[in-house]
């Protein structure tokens, strides 16, 4: 019998298109079939009458039949292997990052790719944090890194770096660690930065919490001031991770727009790892993806343009590259294909109303049935999270009631190792472990079993996040509130979880909301949805649940951005503003597109 190859050498996979399967290619693809010759099972017709091949038997001599097949019906593609140059290397066996990223004065270039396949490492590189080693551990040398990249806009950043002739200015991901001890304020914080614009305090929306403690910020009032104090920095280089987190939808196009314009005036360059693809789409003029094996290594493809990085990163397929980066295609199924019947309902809430000394929130009745996944959406301080709280039971009403029979499970936005213990004594503590329930529904869905001996302090923020999720869901309740569930998770975990709490409510009959600003998460769950409005920090008012279309419409159209469907993948992309599609769905009123 044939081998196959080992981990260290490449694998494959056979990608099958059955509707150019024809009787040739069947007979074709098992007559010559290195496997079938030998006696062992390699291409065979399944009882459904499809041509299939286990993915696990795959070898090198199956490149042979594709090249006989007709029509591009089979191909034999190579999954992620470790390839190009090796830049860098965590210990003797750690983790392996291959090439790096181009720059390009006045651009903006992406990365793109999976939770541990080295996209802060290369950030880290380029900022000169972390001299790259080329493979030996502690024999990091500035002068091997610039011979080895010799002829390469690289080579003549890194020679800079070298020579302590270049600025660069990093904003880091975890901006809820962002320094404020003491009770520091905004303005004492951004006072170490040279030239903090004044442009940038009013278009960054800054100006009102200069004197406001570091430490009483929220996670999208903290992101802003990470992000100005970054580019207020004068710098060559400007590296941004994940800086859409936090924000809310109307604060990521913003964000956008400032970062893109501020290079293109400074002809400075500047990378942006970013998991949100609306914000990767209109932010950026070109992306890097990264792939291979998470916390094993991570190579960096050649620069593509935004368009084509994103829909071949959906679609797990580097056609320049030929590789095979994922097994399976994210698709983007239409919203419009998913309406429920309603049911019955599990609960009815009244006009609701809450004041504080400074906010003040009003929520139109509605009702909320068995079985749906609602999306929230609206601007930061209009409310959202109150109305959680409200339904929750954490905030009683100041007008109105709400059911005190409904029990109801709560992910807060904010997420934190609040408990000493590990993973499993947390799950523990709500759920049984060992019910097939728990088993099925929960840990297999989230991985969860991987991460049952760590020590919740120990965990990542998309870690952290995924045991949060699933501690809400695991709990015995009537309905569950999800706040952000999003943050912190790659493009393929955000797909994935928000694939499995659509699920959980289908398969429990129980209601899921959804509090998130990630546009595509919340394309992809909701069934209905409620919009927030009014003036942030201020008042807000929440409508009662209403369909998908009416209600991006509404949201969209406040906010003044219009979106379409890539032809190619049918996600939601959003209209460059003032382009003739943007001006053409706001004269007609439809701001998204659920069709493709």
């Amino acid at each position: 019998m044939p081998q196959t190859s080992n981990s260290r050498d490449q694998t494959y996979v056979a990608t099958i298109d059955q509707d150019k399967v024809t009787d040739e290619v069947r007979n074709i693809a098992i007559k010559y079939d290195p496997l079938n010759r030998s006696g062992h099972e390699g291409f065979h017709i399944t009882d459904d009458g499809e041509l299939h091949i286990d993915d696990s038997k795959m070898i090198r001599e199956h490149k042979l039949i594709e090249k006989k097949i007709p029509n591009d019906a089979i191909r034999i593609v190579p999954l992620p292997a470790e390839t190009g140059q090796l830049v860098h290397q965590y210990g003797g066996n750690g983790f392996r990052l291959y090439e790096l990223p181009s720059l390009e004065e006045g651009s903006v270039i992406g990365l793109l790719g999976r939770n541990g396949v080295g996209k802060t490492t290369a950030l880290r590189i380029l900022a000169g944090d972390l001299v790259p080693n080329f493979g030996t551990p502690g024999e990091d040398d500035w002068e091997h890194a610039i011979t080895s990249f010799r002829g390469t806009v690289v080579q003549t950043h890194l020679e800079w770096l070298a020579a302590g002739e270049i600025e660069t200015a990093y904003k880091d991901q975890r901006v809820d660690r962002l320094p404020g001890k003491g009770g520091e304020t905004v303005r004492e914080l951004l006072s170490s930065v040279s030239d903090v614009a004044d442009r940038l305090l009013t278009t960054l929306d800054v100006r009102s919490l200069l004197d406001r403690s570091v430490s009483d910020l929220s996670g999208g009032e903290r992101q802003r001031i990470a992000i100005t104090a970054t580019l207020a920095t004068n710098a060559d280089l400007y590296l941004f991770d994940e800086p859409s987190s936090f924000l809310d939808a109307n604060q990521r196009f913003k964000i956008g727009r400032v970062i893109r314009e501020h290079v293109r005036e400074a002809n400075a360059a500047a990378l942006v790892v970013e998991h949100d693809l609306a914000s990767l789409d209109l932010l950026t003029d070109g992306i890097h993806v990264l792939y291979g094996e998470p916390n094993g290594f991570g190579v960096v493809s050649d620069r593509l343009s935004t368009r084509t990085g994103i829909n071949q990163f959906l679609d797990g397929y580097l056609a320049e590259e030929n590789v095979r980066i994922r097994r399976d295609t994210i698709e983007f199924p239409s919203a419009s294909g998913r309406k429920r019947q309603h049911t019955r309902p599990v609960l009815e809430y009244p006009p609701l109303r809450t004041k504080f000394p400074e906010f003040s929130l009003t929520v139109d009745a509605g009702t909320i049935y068995a079985g749906e996944s609602i999306g929230v959406i609206g601007e930061n301080a209009l409310g959202k999270t109150t109305f959680i709280k409200l339904l929750a039971g954490r905030i009683d009403p100041d007008e109105g009631t709400v059911s005190e029979d409904v029990t109801i499970s709560y992910k807060p936005q904010y997420i934190t190792p609040d408990r000493q213990g590990t993973v499993r004594e947390r799950l523990a503590a709500v759920t049984n472990l060992q019910s097939q329930r728990f088993k099925t529904q929960i840990r297999d869905l989230f991985d969860l079993e991987r991460l049952y001996d760590q020590p919740l302090g120990s965990l990542s923020g998309g870690e952290l996040q995924r045991v949060s999720i699933a501690l809400c869901l695991s709990r015995d309740a009537d309905m569950y509130l999800l706040d952000e569930p999003s943050a912190f998770l790659d493009v393929d975990r955000r797909v994935s979880i928000a694939d499995h709490i659509r699920r959980y409510s289908d398969r429990t009959d129980r209601p899921v909301l959804v509090v998130d600003h990630d546009l595509f998460v919340v394309d992809r769950i909701a069934d209905r949805l409620i919009v927030y409005e009014g003036v942030p920090g201020e008042r807000g008012h929440a409508n009662s649940p209403q369909s998908m279309q009416e209600g991006m419409n509404a949201f969209l159209s406040a906010i003044g951005i219009t979106f379409r469907r890539d032809q190619q993948t049918g996600r939601p992309r959003v209209n460059n503003p003032g382009s003739q599609l943007d001006r053409e769905q706001k004269a007609s009123g439809e701001y998204y597109y659920p069709k493709r």
